[in-house]
């Protein structure tokens, strides 16, 4: 994991800690996607992916600044949010969502997403958990959108049991679906892990995954949810799974990739993939440049993949940039993102949040990660 400048060692950890790198990528990802372009295709030729991204390097082009989608928009409210409350506050966070796409609802918001947001809005709305647990008749989303945002609860907080249960709570607001927010818990776990520089040994990085989703997905909530959705017992577990034997194959094709793991919108077919892309990565690869770092190699891997890019990028841009540091980012790319300036500022103000939690923990006391929750969703 790189070291940079102005960072903080983790107490008890062999890893620096780099807010800026994971904060940038999984902001900058779905940008530098250009999901317009590239979104919904089965899969995008490595050829446009990379010309795309060089492109990135001519200033002449005129290309200026790439807009953020989606993702990055919510991703903005839950900093906002935790930095705001110095804690997890349900209320502030879904009235975040829902004045962030009443004021820009062009970032490519899915349609049931929408109609949570707007309920959202509502000055009369009294449990902010129930317009997510009211669609697809009372099953809820299982849908990669909160996965896409969880890398924050991952820098705020430095428990494990904390970074599951708030990043769990905070996909609540608008997936209500087991499959949908433990998609958002694994999310968090593999950010939390790649920043303690887990990476360094990537078949332990998974077992790590693994061992903390057994117990996620033990739960009867969720297993009853696999069963209805006709899914294995555990299905965020088969994945990693999975992603393990593609990790001990020679040769995988991208065709195989989307085959075993996917590249949709629902959170088991993008989150184990995410995590896929960045490990698959860590080793150059013969398709992509040799002067690639490992964030760049990740990036247009993720690309590549197609389906749905920005978000597969902006989860795998997060893992991956917690891991390699700020450093590896490349300017150009940084220059063209929205919003960059605001993230180098946010990433501090998030590292802050973290080092107080620490240094509670640290201290002997019980204390805990601020919570203003004032309602517990159904378990």
């Amino acid at each position: 994991m790189a070291k940079v400048p102005m960072r903080t060692v983790l107490a008890g950890g062999p890893a620096s800690f780099d807010p800026d790198s994971a904060v940038h990528c999984g902001f900058g990802a779905g940008r530098l996607a250009l999901a317009e372009n590239l979104k919904g295709a089965e899969e995008v030729p490595m050829d446009r992916v990379l010309q795309h991204l060089n492109g990135l390097e001519d200033e002449s082009r005129g290309d200026g600044i790439l807009q953020y989608s989606d993702d990055t928009a919510m991703t903005r409210c839950v900093v906002q949010s935790l930095l705001a409350r110095a804690g997890f506050d349900e209320r502030d966070m879904a009235g975040r969502f829902a004045v962030e796409y009443s004021q820009s609802p062009g970032r490519g918001y899915g349609a049931g997403v929408i109609q949570v947001l707007r309920k959202l809005a509502s000055p009369n709305l009294n449990d902010v958990f129930q317009p997510a647990q009211a669609q697809f008749s009372g099953r809820g989303s299982f849908g990669n959108g909160g996965a896409m945002r969880a890398a924050p609860f991952a820098l705020a907080f430095s428990k494990i049991a904390d970074i599951k249960r708030y990043s769990r709570l905070g996909a609540m607001l608008t997936h209500s679906c087991s499959l949908g927010y433990n998609g958002a818990v694994l999310q968090a776990l593999a950010v939390h892990l790649s920043l303690q520089g887990a990476l360094e040994q990537p078949d332990e990085f998974v077992r790590k995954l693994l061992l903390e989703m057994e117990e996620v997905e033990g739960e009867d909530v969720a297993r009853s949810d696999a069963r209805v959705l006709n899914q294995p017992e555990f299905p965020f577990c088969k994945r990693l799974h999975k992603v393990k034997d593609l990790m001990e194959r020679n040769n995988v094709s991208i065709e195989e990739v989307i085959s075993e793991l996917g590249n949709g919108i629902a959170a088991l077919h993008s989150v184990p993939t995410a995590i896929f892309c960045v490990l698959h990565c860590l080793e150059p690869r013969e398709a992509l440049p040799e002067h690639y770092g490992g964030l760049e190699r990740t990036m247009a891997y993720s690309l590549a993949l197609g389906g749905d890019t920005d978000t597969i990028a902006c989860m795998a841009g997060a893992i991956a940039g917690a891991h390699y540091g700020i450093d590896a980012i490349p300017q150009a790319w940084q220059r063209c993102c929205e919003g960059a300036e605001v993230a180098d500022i946010n990433a501090e103000r998030l590292h802050t949040l973290y080092h107080q939690a620490l240094t509670e923990g640290d201290s002997g006391t019980d204390s805990q990660p601020h919570s203003h929750s004032s309602t517990q969703p159904p378990k």
